[in-house]
């Protein structure tokens, strides 16, 4: 299980995405904070799976028991980048009550702002008050920017455009965690740095490709895509490459979970972190046949 927080230490993407059984959230890092991904604990508590949710603000969680009160604490925490714990009332996808304690924090380092919001929960061993009618995401109330907000986010978006052109063609081959979690057209998967390249965050954009929930993969291999036809010297060449830690590009046989046979053109390359050091790997997945 991935270590505690401490307070003072700046979170990592890493760590925000370390495989555990404590249930965790990431979210863009400013309001309405829409969900960038969740683990397997989270969904298993909460009863929402990652692809109901993704790109909803967690709002929906909420009830007639939460406490306003609380809430504006975390909301005040986050606004000034503070790691923020409370204690709520949330309540379940089946309208079940839940009491459980919240930490949130800022994920990114000292130096720069925050690329995303982290939030661990820990449920109460006891239960929480009367149930509220079944909720989906789509159904939830969720907070959104004032105009204000949104003309001021517009001229942020605007004075970094330039920065973002600037940095295009390096990170098309040196690409940052960062920015890979928040790419949601391509399939995309990404694993740990290191073997066996655990899944740590799968898009919904692949899960739709292969079949898979994000939940059902969670801690297993890419190895779950191979079958009778996969080509295992191709295989070794790819894997070969993941160990040097160099980019590359195969064509393989590949098995969807219903057992369809697919020509997959894959693009296996490492992540970086703030630091410029390996963070995990990434696979973009092109189905040609």
């Amino acid at each position: 299980m991935a270590g505690a927080l401490h307070d003072g230490e700046p979170l990592s993407l890493e760590h925000a995405l370390k495989l555990t059984d404590e249930p965790r959230i990431l979210t863009t890092p400013q309001h309405p904070f829409t969900i960038i991904h969740t683990n397997k604990a989270w969904s298993e508590l909460t009863g929402h799976k990652f692809a109901e949710v993704a790109g909803k603000a967690p709002s929906f969680l909420q009830g007639i028991e939460t406490s306003k009160a609380a809430l504006a604490v975390l909301h005040a925490g986050l606004k000034h980048g503070h790691r923020v714990t409370v204690k709520l009332v949330n309540y379940k996808k089946n309208g079940e009550a839940f009491t459980n304690t919240l930490t949130c924090a800022p994920v990114g380092s000292k130096r720069k702002e925050a690329t995303h919001l982290f939030g661990a929960l820990k449920a109460a061993k006891t239960p929480a008050t009367a149930p509220r009618e079944p909720a989906s995401p789509a159904a939830g109330t969720e907070d959104r920017p004032s105009s204000s907000q949104s003309s001021a986010k517009a001229e942020k978006n605007a004075g970094e455009r330039g920065c973002s052109r600037m940095r295009h063609s390096r990170t098309l081959e040196h690409p940052q965690l960062k920015e890979v979690l928040n790419r949601t057209s391509e399939a995309i998967v990404i694993t740990q740095k290191d073997a066996p390249y655990s899944i740590i965050h799968t898009n919904q954009a692949w899960c739709d490709m292969c079949g898979y929930t994000a939940e059902e993969v969670e801690g297993l291999t890419n190895s779950i895509l191979s079958g009778p036809d996969t080509d295992p010297e191709l295989l070794e060449e790819l894997m070969s490459s993941v160990r040097r830690r160099e980019p590359t590009v195969q064509t393989l046989v590949n098995y969807k979970k219903d057992g369809t046979r697919f020509i997959n053109q894959v693009k296996v390359q490492p992540v970086y972190n703030e630091d410029d050091e390996v963070a995990a790997f990434m696979a973009l997945l092109h189905e040609v046949e």
